[in-house]
């Protein structure tokens, strides 16, 4: 479990991480790509678009921690609920991408990694600590999702799952004041 503490040091932190996202996201495929080459594989797509998934789903999970104790009691649509978009996202990555079960620890290497080279100083241990439990809860849970149903419904439920994972983080950056221009992965107007 997340204590105040550590959802703090991770709002914080993120914070550092806004005004260089494009970089970090860049610094994290890299690492990822060092330390398991053939990863690259499965990214045959415009590594672009992944790169905004990937921030946008931080800035999600970010924006997230910042609901109050009682809020986690209240019903909020599916598209909004944390626990529903991260299992979603563990299916999709089971289902319609194939990633492999394994690719958690090296995934939370590279994210760990990028953090501390992106932020230095202010990634300190504590930092570390929060952002290593915060990650580790989101991948128990994504695991958790990958052990989906049959095939077929499973497909057809990620594939719905990630039109409203995607359509739930807009609105969740919009409500954050956060847009794709400031998080650095599109070019002003």
């Amino acid at each position: 479990m997340l204590t105040e503490s550590d959802r703090k040091a991770v709002r914080q932190s993120f914070r550092l991480v806004v005004p260089i996202a494009d970089t970090a996201a860049d610094l994290f495929y890299r690492r990822l790509f060092e330390l398991r080459p053939g990863y690259r594989e499965l990214f045959k797509d415009d590594i672009a678009a992944q790169k905004r998934k990937l921030l946008r789903m931080l800035a999600f999970i970010v924006r997230a921690l910042d609901y109050k104790d009682t809020e986690w009691r209240d019903d909020v649509p599916p598209e909004q609920d944390l626990m529903l978009v991260v299992l979603a996202l563990g299916r999709r990555h089971a289902e319609l991408y194939r990633i492999p079960n394994e690719s958690y620890s090296v995934v939370g290497e590279a994210l760990l990694w990028t953090l501390d080279y992106g932020l230095g100083e202010a990634f300190t241990q504590d930092v570390r600590a929060a952002w290593t439990r915060l990650y580790t809860l989101l991948a128990q849970t994504m695991r958790l999702g990958s052990t989906a149903m049959d095939r077929e419904a499973a497909l057809q439920s990620a594939q719905q799952a990630q039109r409203q994972g995607e359509e739930a983080l807009l609105v969740q950056l919009a409500e954050a004041g956060i847009d794709e221009v400031r998080l650095g992965v599109e070019e002003p107007s």
